[in-house]
């Protein structure tokens, strides 16, 4: 009945013996064709957490399992080379039946702090939160309760305000290197840059996400002005600096806090309008 199915088009081979819906997102098929659960950022993705361009496939599978595939074809086998997958052998500790096809929410961010450089990680907490999911303190604790001793004050980095996993990145290692940021500060109604440090230097998270049209990166212009009116000066850090070139974004807000006269242990503040 199931090859039956299958070749009028209702379902979709995954690998052999395994079926799904033609309509299953595709990232839980590939996960699944791989032979595990979506999990990680993979999974949170499906619920608005953030995680980098081009980010691989996370995938849990019990710690015994060698029969994995490639995640676009059962045909091949998995190799440890293939950077495409990351595999979490770690199913032991999911519930089978909850986790799956994909790891719930809380595991996941867990398996995100495991797994990621502590900033990207907490970008995934920020947007998760900013989604709605993880809010609740008793989940919280079920997250801390998942980690090392060492991983465990990363969750409190969390910050559900930031809007971007850029501006998340940004404020991790600006703390790491001792700069304190106000987030998402009310200038005016309509004015909430990324990041204050000291009372006026603004840092700005950019990417061309953010800037699709020519309106939307003509109305960042305007507003950038308008913080400069009110006696900010601001900084924008594109993405693949945050990403990829960090020490010299830091540079440059070390440089324009130097000129500005802001110290480091400096807590930021609002300036009186202009």
């Amino acid at each position: 009945m199931l090859d039956r199915a299958w070749r009028a088009g209702h379902l979709l081979r995954v690998r052999h013996g395994l079926y799904a819906a033609p309509d299953l997102a595709p990232e839980i098929i590939r996960s699944a064709r791989v032979g595990g659960a979506l999990a990680g950022p993979s999974s949170t993705a499906l619920i608005g957490g953030w995680q980098p361009h081009g980010a691989p496939l996370f995938v849990s599978v019990r710690s015994n399992d060698h029969r994995l595939r490639h995640p676009d074809d059962a045909g091949r086998r998995l190799t440890r080379r293939d950077e495409s997958v990351v595999v979490l052998r770690d199913a032991h500790h999911l519930d089978p039946l909850a986790d799956r096809l994909v790891v719930s929410p809380v595991p996941a961010v867990a398996q995100s702090l495991l797994h990621l450089p502590v900033w990207e990680a907490v970008a995934v907490l920020d947007s998760v939160q900013r989604a709605g999911h993880v809010v609740d303190p008793v989940d919280v604790e079920l997250v801390r309760r998942r980690l090392p001793a060492r991983l465990r004050a990363a969750v409190d980095l969390a910050d559900p305000r930031a809007e971007s996993g850029t501006e998340s990145i940004a404020r991790v290692r600006l703390a790491d290197a001792g700069i304190k940021t106000l987030v998402q500060p009310e200038l005016t109604e309509s004015i909430r840059p990324d990041l204050l440090i000291g009372d006026r230097l603004i840092v700005e998270c950019v990417s061309v996400d953010h800037h699709s049209s020519a309106a939307s990166y003509n109305s960042d212009r305007r507003r950038i002005s308008e913080m400069v009116v009110l006696g900010y000066t601001v900084l924008e850090c594109p993405y693949p600096d945050v990403m990829f070139a960090w020490p010299g974004v830091l540079a440059t807000v070390e440089a324009g806090m130097w000129t500005l006269g802001i110290s480091k242990g400096d807590i930021p503040r609002l300036r009186a309008l202009r």
